[in-house]
């Protein structure tokens, strides 16, 4: 009886400690969770200097350090409002089930030629100092980034004929600028990790032939070429050459549509070009002055202060429930006399803040704390921006309190990716990825053929084309599958696709147990994890065709692959085109073919 005793004891105490741990740690949760939602209303939406002036990844770190061992609602509401007011005129928290009224009589200011400051969103701008799309604005009181806010004409070559050679861009422009950067002449490439641009200024107000010489590397994944303009600029442009050298001799690497003879097009496009970023910029293919034939092109641009005639009126707020019984209230709009947005927060309270801020300090180690903070950024970028929650079959709230769940049970770093990128898979995006924590994979390309996986290229000799990989490490392949399946964003054939890039990958060097059928008898071998691997690209992608125009791959059909075939190439061939069964035009690696202006040959 007494050691029965004992051992109900013993197990009620155990029980009991448990439950204390799952509810301390559902407490910290909805803690952050209350944060998080606060976080973004302020970050994205409330537009006062104050809130400019700080560091918002560290300020997220500091309100995850603040809130998470919270007990009561009460003290939690007391902390976010200490922590945000500063940055935050005009700011109200309140219980929800205490409404109270908001007066923006605060917000005024004595100018009575006060703007109205409020922020519009093209996308959302994250500090990111290179060329981005996506721009956030404060009416009345932003100023553009060069780099980033810069208007792109470009063409973009996925083509490996000129990987490892030099290119040669030439174009006749002319310009007229109240900006030193202006407007330039460009080629980038793209690596796997990295990206380079090399430019030349267009300085000239009359015609003037502009050109740059570049190396592309050897890895190069992309290569872009044309216009790139800025702030208070308009650009002229005609005659654009682009050159590959082949052997000591330069040969036409792009011939279509580079002196804008193909005419105006319609509103938005330009034959054969991307224009990109285009939110402060027009552009218009015109025969006003060409340099040469009939038509050239002009882009302006001119930043007026916004990017929509729509801005949210004085007294609009954000009045939203944010967890924990807490109500937040998060003014849109303030007012500014062109030097300072009005009400000021007291310079001491200011001051504190930063200093506290200042103390963050975050690497590159394992940090639970920063990557909390880590999940409220990102789970906020798209709660605010991510334009597709209506198609997709996800619960974005429940999202946010199971990765932050899943984050306070992470040990170490590559835990802590997989977590953050089974949160971003939820979205089913593709561009949806998390990058950095190294991968080794398996020495193989497969395939996912007749519901088997396929082995189709190997680097290693214990395995072979048309090997059936069955087992890895004792799990069943399919499991496998699924389970690297989890990790990755986006729609069901390109998850299938980037997974099987990453099939049987881990984060450490090692070896990988795995059961094979070759012709009909299941073997046992193991591989090394030999290859740095990733989602996008894999080392042994052997495209049969990779190298070649056109080719008669049965009697009567043809594959063309058009990253590489020009259009004397197609000439060459159009006879035997017109007269074969069957045309298998391959686009994937991009194109120097412009397809269409052939329809009516081939028709």
């Amino acid at each position: 009886m007494g050691t029965f005793f004992k051992i109900s004891v013993v197990l009620t105490v155990f029980l009991g400690l448990i439950v204390a741990c799952q509810s301390e740690t559902s407490r910290k949760v909805q803690n952050i969770e209350t944060f998080a939602r606060l976080y973004g209303y302020t970050r994205w939406f409330h537009p006062s200097d104050e809130a400019q002036e700080i560091d918002w990844n560290k300020f997220a770190v500091l309100g995850v350090q603040k809130v998470e061992n919270i007990k009561s609602s009460e003290e939690l509401r007391d902390t976010l409002y200490q922590l945000f007011s500063p940055v935050v005129q005009g700011l109200q928290i309140y219980e929800t089930r205490k409404p109270e009224v908001f007066n923006s009589d605060f917000l005024l200011s004595p100018d009575p030629d006060a703007k109205l400051v409020a922020w519009q969103h093209y996308g959302v701008y994250l500090n990111d100092e290179r060329f981005n799309i996506y721009a956030s604005v404060r009416t009345n009181r932003s100023r553009l980034n060069i780099n980033s806010d810069a208007a792109v004409m470009c063409k973009v070559l996925m083509n490996s004929t000129l990987q490892g050679k030099k290119v040669k861009l030439s174009a006749f422009a002319k310009s007229h600028s109240q900006n030193k950067e202006g407007a330039k002449l460009f080629v980038q490439y793209i690596l796997q990790n990295d990206n380079k641009i090399h430019d030349v200024l267009i300085e000239s107000q009359d015609w003037k032939k502009y050109e740059l010489t570049v190396t592309i590397p050897e890895n190069a994944v992309t290569v872009a070429y044309g216009l790139w303009i800025t702030d208070n600029s308009e650009v002229w442009a005609d005659d654009f050459d682009f050159l590959v050298n082949n052997g000591g001799k330069w040969e036409s690497a792009d011939t279509v549509n580079m002196g804008f003879e193909s005419g105006r097009i319609d509103e938005g496009r330009v034959d054969d070009w991307k224009m990109m970023n285009m939110k402060y910029c027009t552009f218009e293919v015109t025969d006003e002055d060409p340099y040469s034939g009939k038509y050239g092109i002009e882009l302006t641009f001119n930043f007026t202060g916004k990017m929509f005639d729509r801005i949210p009126q004085f007294g609009e707020v954000i009045n939203e429930p944010i967890g924990r019984g807490l109500t937040c209230v998060v003014p849109l709009v303030l007012l500014t006399n062109d030097t300072v947005t009005c009400p000021q927060t007291e310079m001491s309270l200011l001051a504190r803040l930063k200093t506290e801020i200042g103390n963050i300090k975050y690497g590159n180690e394992f940090d639970p704390q920063a990557n909390m903070a880590s999940v409220v950024i990102a789970w906020n970028v798209l709660q605010h921006f991510f334009p597709y929650f209506d198609v997709i079959d996800a619960d974005w709230n429940k999202v946010l309190g199971e990765t932050l769940k899943s984050t306070l049970e992470n040990t170490r770093k590559k835990d802590f990716f997989v977590t953050l990128s089974q949160m971003f898979s939820k979205i089913d995006d593709g561009h949806g990825v998390v990058y950095s924590e190294p991968m080794y994979s398996l020495p193989i390309q497969a395939e996912f053929i007749e519901n088997k996986i396929v082995i189709t290229a190997s680097g290693d000799t214990l395995l072979k084309r048309g090997d059936i990989i069955k087992k890895m490490d004792g799990k069943s392949v399919m499991t496998a599958l699924d389970e690297k399946e989890k990790i990755i964003s986006g729609s069901p054939q390109l998850r299938r696709h980037r997974t099987l890039n990453i099939l049987g990958s881990k984060f450490d060097r090692g070896e990988t147990d795995l059961v094979i059928e070759r012709d009909g008898r299941e073997q046992n071998v193991t591989v090394p994890n030999s290859n740095r691997g990733n989602i996008f690209f894999n080392s042994l992608d052997v495209r049969k065709y990779g190298l070649d125009t056109i080719v008669e791959i049965e009697p009567g059909i043809f594959y063309i692959n058009m990253a590489n075939c020009t259009e004397n190439d197609f000439d060459e061939k159009i006879d035997v085109l017109a007269n074969a069964k069957a045309v298998i035009y391959d686009q994937r690696g991009g194109s120097r073919l412009r397809l269409f202006s052939y329809s009516a040959l081939l028709d």
